[in-house]
């Protein structure tokens, strides 16, 4: 057993007796410098790590000069000092190019591994160590650490020889966890995409291979069983679309529906968390009534156009956004909980694609959304659907949450892991 000592910084702890506690700017350079290039390789960081950016495409902020963007060469190790709080900014670049000078580029110097100190720095953004010498107007808005703090911020100082060790050690466990988190990843898409398949199935063929099937009169679509009807949306309810309002209105007030509200939720929560400012007349126009079906209306990509969301409980005083458009079924032709899964099912997508013109930003208006066919099976047959698939999915989603449990506790592991090791507590 390893003998320890106090480091004399409370998130470190105890550290081997062997190590010291010393300075940023005693292991490392900050570089800044101008690239002075006419065209570069422009870089971006994110948690991901260092790549390049398409800057043809405009992808992120385009700057109208790359001059004054600051040099990067393989091993320089780059940290986001505007943000403290989302996890672990910072990374080794394995490119050379140039970057940002909102970014800190730290060259090491002799007797320095910077992968060591890479995931060393991680720990920092893991553990708010350095959210907590962060300054700025709030936590929210340029919440910064600023260079000076930076470079005088403690750093474990240890031989050449262990960093080295330890930062192989953390490389390689660092993979096979990865690996692990990956495959998991995988067949949580896996069953994402067989709950989507079964939902397709069921709402456009039934739940009765023997049934007599007809044409559906939509290639897309395909044979219906014998009993079901079709008919253009702007037969099945009315069409509205949502309120729109200057940000002054945002924040305070009453219930307020989002777009991501119905992009993310295949049923409307039973409470909103965004806000608005609305008057009666507002509130009695664009309310939100159990069985309404919410399309989003606008995306960059025609495959994001028409996800929707359905609401199974009255939103009491509530009004929903201008990128929505809302549907409200005339009476007893559709089950609310048959509709949560029609809408979300691949057959009425495909209408959306076929049909719609993308320009610059694609966009669902009224008078296409009124062409999309939908099937209608009789009324105790929606029913029976609707608790086919609850149950159905509930067993996919119970699954597919067990998944996500294990990718959390995998994530959590490694943090651990990797603060044990750069803190010096585990062995190697």
């Amino acid at each position: 057993m390893r003998e320890m000592k106090d480091s004399g910084v409370e998130w470190i702890g105890k550290i081997p007796t062997e190590w010291s506690i010393g300075r940023v700017k005693h292991a490392f350079t900050r570089k800044n410098e101008k690239a002075m290039q006419d065209d570069p390789v422009v870089l971006s960081l994110a948690r991901s790590g260092v790549r390049v950016r398409d800057v043809s495409n405009n992808e992120g902020q385009v700057a109208e000069s790359y001059f004054n963007y600051n040099p990067v060469d393989i091993d320089d190790l780059l940290l986001n000092p505007m943000d403290l709080y989302s996890g672990a900014n910072c990374s080794i670049s394995k490119v050379v190019g140039v970057i940002s000078p909102a970014y800190v580029n730290l060259k090491s110097k002799d007797g320095i591994n910077p992968v060591f100190y890479d995931y060393y720095f991680k720990v920092q953004y893991w553990l708010m160590a350095f959210f907590a010498h962060g300054k700025g107007v709030s936590y929210e808005n340029r919440w910064t650490l600023n260079t000076e703090t930076l470079m005088n911020y403690p750093v474990v100082t240890l031989s050449y020889e262990e960093q080295c060790k330890r930062a192989d050690y953390l490389n390689d466990k660092y993979t096979k966890i990865d690996a692990i988190i990956a495959r998991q990843q995988e067949v949580i898409e896996k069953l994402k995409a067989y709950r989507l398949a079964v939902i397709t199935e069921t709402v456009t063929k039934g739940l009765n291979p023997d049934a007599l099937l007809k044409d559906s009169g939509y290639k897309f679509i395909g044979s219906i069983p014998s009993t079901w009807e079709v008919l253009k949306l702007r037969y099945i309810g009315s069409c509205q679309n949502g309120i729109s309002k200057g940000g002054e209105f945002f924040g305070t007030g009453f219930p307020f529906v989002s777009y991501s509200d119905v992009n993310k939720n295949i049923e409307l929560p039973e409470t909103v968390s965004g806000l608005i400012e609305s008057t009666d007349n507002e509130r009695k126009n664009f309310s939100v009534q159990k069985g309404d079906i919410f399309f989003t209306r606008t995306s960059e990509t025609i495959e994001e156009i028409g996800f929707t969301s359905v609401c199974m409980k009255t939103i009491e005083n509530s009004t929903f956004a201008g990128f929505l458009i809302r549907v409200r079924p005339y009476n007893n032709i559709l089950y609310p909980a048959f509709s949560k899964y029609y809408f979300r099912s691949e057959k009425h997508r495909r209408f959306f694609v076929k049909e719609m013109n993308l320009v610059t930003r694609a966009s669902l208006g009224q008078e296409l959304l009124k062409r999309l066919p939908v099937l209608l099976p009789p009324m105790w047959e929606q029913k029976q659907i609707s608790e086919y698939l609850d149950d159905k999915c509930a067993e996919i989603d119970n699954i597919i949450s067990g998944r996500m449990v294990t990718i959390r506790k995998l994530i959590e592991y490694r943090k651990s892991l990797v603060y044990e090791v750069v803190t010096g507590k585990m062995e190697v």
